[in-house]
């Protein structure tokens, strides 16, 4: 009887230890990797800052060139902006914007590989729509001279058309480096400790208090 008592004792005892042991290994694991992925954010921070800071410059003159756009077309005369080399200017900015846009995704492909794949900021598919907004940018700003150039130069109606167009493209400009600063939003719950299974759990939950 006291044999059998002790081995129960015993049992519980080694299963104790295994939780016991388990729960600080799982602590560990979970130090070491909230502190990697600390490591991680601020390696990625420190690299793309000269990016957003350069981007941020670029944002500026396409948002005063945009506004001296306004100006000429408010004076009643759209015609005159694709007269002085201004439609060209736009389109130099946009392809700094674009090679600022691909070297952020590179340095994005390096953050999430230094991420564990639970990490609430690892989203790898971001980066092939990224990419695919990137080319598509691309692909628009080397075609502007051709497609939003009005064809007749009395023609105030087709270039205040084409004065949309090219507000529309600077707007797709701006937003591309919108995204330099999207992509951290994970960074609070990385943080926390909070998994990427546990955002989606708790951004279901949302949803359903919401109905």
């Amino acid at each position: 009887m006291n044999t059998q008592i002790n081995t129960q004792i015993n049992t519980k005892i080694k299963t104790i230890k295994r939780a016991v042991l388990l729960g600080l290994l799982l602590s560990v694991n979970s130090a070491v990797f909230a502190e990697n992925s600390q490591l991680a954010r601020d390696q990625f921070d420190a690299k793309t800052k000269p990016i957003f800071d350069r981007s941020q410059v670029i944002s500026e003159k396409q948002l005063a060139l945009m506004q001296e756009f306004n100006q000429v077309a408010e004076s009643g005369s759209a015609v005159a902006i694709f007269t002085g080399g201004k439609v060209q200017e736009l389109q130099a900015l946009g392809e700094q914007t674009i090679t600022e846009a691909n070297q952020f995704i590179t340095e994005y492909q390096q953050f999430l590989s230094q991420l564990p794949e639970t990490s609430s900021c690892y989203l790898p598919e971001n980066v092939e729509k990224y990419q695919g907004t990137v080319a598509e940018i691309a692909k628009a700003n080397e075609a502007l001279g051709q497609f939003v150039a009005p064809t007749d130069s009395n023609d105030e109606i087709g270039a205040t058309m084409a004065l949309l167009n090219l507000q529309m493209h600077a707007g797709r400009l701006s937003s591309v480096v919108q995204m330099f600063q999207l992509v951290k939003v994970c960074y609070m719950t990385d943080a926390m400790g909070l998994t990427k299974e546990d955002v989606k759990r708790m951004a279901a939950e949302n949803m359903d208090e919401d109905y």
